[in-house]
């Protein structure tokens, strides 16, 4: 056998320029494949490793003609990827329209119905996903993270082993893609694969080792740490405005009371102190914060 992905372009919307907006649909057909999975990236158009990764991995799918059935979408936010203002991204929305208030397009679920932009194109991809087994949704976060995957507390079997650093379990789901299939009986995963708005060649290296783990490509290691969402995942927010430097890199075990950045503000500067003892999980993409703005999530022991 000499299997082959074929595509199938699915137009979105046009532009007030009558320009369009499309999706690439890439799809590969195994004789005795007995589960369909389901592979995207770009959800959020800020978040980019994820698309060359799609694109690779689907080299080693036909390289080794894995028995699986695929539909692969690299790029499943077009209108994101194009959304920028002076070649900064903007893209976890559409700057276009913004309909619904809804800036996160990765909890639009509930818009699937209506015959908004949004509406139509999140009902595209859960089109899309309906028929498979396995969801697996590429992302990356903040402006600098180590890599972590979001799963049911039921799905550990599919997570162990990959060597991914850090496993996030949930019990409630939220509106998210993944949650979202999983709650229409599919095991369902997020990804958070390096940090947003750049990528790197080993970003996407990386990520590949723990795709090629995840489809029986490589051995299992061990090495990964299990964390309770709702209990042990914490924001931490800026207790004024000013301009900000870390100390600490994503990934930094932190114990309580460490000094992990210093706020510059009008009036002087301030020692900024870990309010947690674990892991510093990401850091926002905010160099100068207001008063109360979100810059971290951390793991908490």
């Amino acid at each position: 056998m000499n299997l082959k992905f074929y595509c199938e372009t699915i137009p979105l919307h046009s532009t007030a320029s009558n320009a369009t907006f499309e999706i690439d649909v890439w799809r590969y057909f195994h004789p005795d494949a007995t589960q369909t999975v389901y592979l995207q990236a770009g959800i959020h158009g800020i978040e980019l490793t994820g698309i060359p990764v799609v694109h690779e991995f689907m080299k080693e799918i036909e390289a080794n003609q894995l028995a699986y059935n695929f539909i692969c979408v690299p790029l499943s936010n077009p209108m994101g990827l194009d959304s920028q203002i002076m070649g900064i991204q903007t893209g976890y929305n559409n700057l276009h329209t913004n309909q619904q208030n809804c800036w996160n397009w990765n909890r639009i679920g509930n818009l699937k119905d209506e015959p908004s932009q949004e509406g139509n194109w999140i009902k595209t991809l859960l089109d899309l996903s309906a028929p498979v087994d396995i969801v697996l949704d590429l992302h990356t976060a903040g402006i600098e993270t180590t890599p972590h995957i979001y799963f049911h507390e039921t799905e550990l079997a599919h997570v162990t082993g990959l060597g991914i650093p850090h496993l996030l379990s949930w019990k409630v789901p939220s509106a998210s893609f993944s949650d979202t299939n999983f709650q229409r009986g599919k095991v369902a995963l997020t990804f958070e694969l390096s940090s947003s708005r750049s990528v790197h060649g080993e970003w996407v290296k990386e990520s590949l080792i723990y795709l090629r783990r995840f489809f029986g490509l490589l051995p299992k290691v061990e090495g990964s740490k299990i964390w309770q969402t709702e209990t042990q995942l914490k924001k931490w927010y800026s207790p004024a405005g000013g301009i900000l430097c870390w100390h600490k890199d994503a990934g930094d075990a932190v114990t309580k009371g460490d000094v992990i950045a210093t706020l510059y503000t009008r009036k002087g500067s301030l020692e900024l102190e870990s309010p947690f003892t674990g892991v510093l999980l990401l850091k926002n993409p905010i160099h100068a914060p207001h008063e109360r703005q979100d810059l971290a999530k951390f793991l908490v022991e």
